[in-house]
């Protein structure tokens, strides 16, 4: 069935023009993914389609009696009560599913909302709207303050529905599985209007299609290589009688060595750790209790993190993942226990409410100045500190732009940005995701994957946690438990229905126990062999990237003798580490 009709929808911010000329129909079988940079309209479309924002040229036809169903950034909340707020989205719904789903998102259905917490907030929003009945559901961030449980409920609720769907999100997985048209809303040069381009297909046809450019471009560049050498030869060759290159040549020779060098922002960066390489310890928590007024959030919990090592952080939310964090951190103190610290830790911390305390009068790259001027890569490099800002979507024009000036999402960046110009060799994270854009996260991640300190991250999305992490601790009611990965958490959290455990209580016998045993042995030989995995794969990009610059420093024999002695030193970890895992590969075939 029909449901919208979109012909030549522009909007604009002041004088700044977000997107213009957009086009496209909506009907019950479309699920559509509105991707694109922070600032690109995102929002503002769904809130043109929602109806709650005209356009400023064309127009949106609905088609009559169209039930739409939304979830905004903003949750419009007057004090009721948690239920009340639920069921004033439609009167027919029962009291008990409400209280069901409030349940489902941790929220107590005689719970003011005005004294709520703004995650708490969206969270009865998200019942709201899936509890209104809905041709057309229009979601914006849906996931954002949402555990991991909740979102793989969220995702079947979601995938069960018959009707129309368009959603904002972050949530790769989410795109990936739930959408079947992808609308990329996305400058073609900076300070432009973003151009709206679909996508047949989910998330990763969309990637598919960006690879298939990207080819493109890099095709051009070698073109652009050859006609280079070309011109470089030509300039060389110059008549000895001429004294002057023509002006036009070396135009030419300038346009083609910019063409020429590609896009920076394309390869790959592995970025260091400082001056502080981290010894063998890094933290050591013993019996640790915290206790916030008159809940006791950890209770006596016990915790090894050694150097190189990616942890994931997951719980419920309030289960007391961002305590654990500040506790790390050093900036929480215990009410008992013992918390022992490497001496060589220089740890940095990225909070939820980041960026929210910056100098609004200062400029972005000020403020990245005033903590360093370059920063530090794996292959012993130095990065200029504006170019980092660059990988992170800040232009020039946008990095002499006051703080104040700048969206929530781009002052998270910028705190990004803060954190990794500082050079910790300690990255804590608490729900990096948020407000970030897909482009802008893949950028992080890549950053991330090559980082060779230790890593630890509490998030919701099960993307990262995938793909960063080799360890799994859940924080709940006041414990810690180690998992292999997040499947395994998943798939324990699953198992906790009061079906399955009756079902597993039955099945305890002794050789159930025993075969759990060498179960438990080998997932932990298997996570160890891991994580061995992933440290041989940075060892050999540090290698790579040694080589790299040994070339580079060839005339440089001060720079040279420490490159090589660097080198001897991966060379010696490598093999060692080769050495243990090649072990526990032969234990894994037994």
């Amino acid at each position: 069935m029909h449901l919208m009709s979109v012909d030549g929808v522009s909007a604009q911010v002041d004088d700044r023009i977000l997107f213009s000329d957009v086009s496209f129909g909506l009907s019950t079988d479309d699920r559509v993914a509105i991707v694109g940079p922070n600032g690109s309209g995102k929002t503002t479309l769904l809130r043109i389609l929602a109806g709650d924002r005209e356009p400023d040229a064309g127009e949106v036809v609905t088609r009559n009696q169209v039930r739409i169903a939304t979830l905004s950034q903003e949750a419009g909340f007057d004090g009721e009560v948690a239920r009340d707020a639920v069921l004033t989205a439609d009167a027919t719904a029962q009291q008990h599913e409400a209280e069901a789903l409030l349940d489902r998102m941790g929220i107590a259905p005689d719970h003011p909302t005005d004294a709520m917490s703004g995650g708490q907030q969206r969270r009865v929003a998200l019942a709201r709207s899936l509890l209104t009945p809905a041709d057309l559901l229009i979601l914006d961030e849906p996931t954002n303050h949402l555990d991991v449980d909740t979102i793989d409920w969220l995702e079947a609720d979601l995938t069960r529905r018959s009707c129309g769907l368009v959603l904002v999100t972050h949530d790769r997985y989410l795109l990936e599985r739930l959408t079947n048209r992808m609308l990329d809303l996305a400058p073609d040069a900076p300070g432009e209007p973003a151009a709206a381009t679909w996508h047949e297909g989910s998330y990763s046809s969309l990637l598919e299609a960006r690879a298939e450019r990207a080819e493109q471009r890099q095709r051009s560049t070698e073109r652009a290589r050859n006609l280079l050498r070309k011109e470089i030869a030509w300039l060389r060759r110059r008549p000895k009688a001429r004294t002057s290159k023509p002006r036009f040549r070396i135009e030419q020779a300038e346009a083609l060595q910019a063409q020429a060098a590609g896009d920076p922002a394309a390869q790959p960066l592995r970025l260091g750790t400082g001056r502080t390489r981290l010894g063998t310890q890094v933290y050591d928590l013993e019996a640790v209790t915290v206790v916030r007024g008159s809940t006791t959030v950890l209770d006596q919990v016990d915790l090894g993190i050694g150097p190189g090592e990616r942890v994931g952080i997951v719980g419920p939310n309030g289960a007391g993942k961002t305590t654990l964090l500040h506790v790390l951190a050093g900036s929480l103190p215990v009410d008992a226990g013992e918390v022992r610290v490497g001496r060589t830790v220089h740890a940095g911390i990225y909070e939820q409410q980041a960026g929210a305390g910056m100098d609004p009068d200062q400029t972005l790259l000020d403020s990245v100045l005033d903590i360093a001027a370059h920063v530090p890569l794996a292959t012993g490099e130095r990065l200029p500190a504006h170019r980092l800002a660059e990988r992170f979507g800040f232009d020039s024009h946008t990095q002499r732009t006051p703080i104040g000036r700048l969206s929530g999402g781009e002052r998270r960046r910028v705190a990004l940005l803060h954190l990794l110009v500082d050079a910790p060799n300690v990255l804590l994270l608490d729900e990096p995701t948020n407000d970030l854009d897909l482009d802008t996260l893949a950028v992080l991640e890549d950053h991330l994957d090559g980082f060779e300190g230790t890593l630890i991250v509490a998030s919701h999305d099960r993307f990262v946690l995938d793909r960063l992490t080799d360890r799994t601790i859940a924080v709940e009611h006041g414990q810690l438990t180690e998992y292999l990965d997040l499947d395994q958490y998943r798939e324990a959290r699953a198992a906790t229905s009061p079906r399955q455990t009756d079902a597993l209580r039955t099945s305890d016998t002794d050789h159930g126990r025993r075969r759990a045993q060498d179960n438990q042995t080998r997932q932990q030989v298997r996570k160890q062999a891991r994580s061995l995995e992933r440290r041989l794969q940075q060892l050999e990009r540090r290698r790579d990237g040694l080589h790299t610059a040994m070339v580079d420093a060839a005339q440089d024999p001060d720079r040279l003798l420490d490159l090589q002695t660097q080198l001897a030193e991966v060379d010696d970890e490598l093999s060692r580490t080769e050495d243990a895992w090649l072990e526990l590969t032969v234990d894994l075939e037994v």
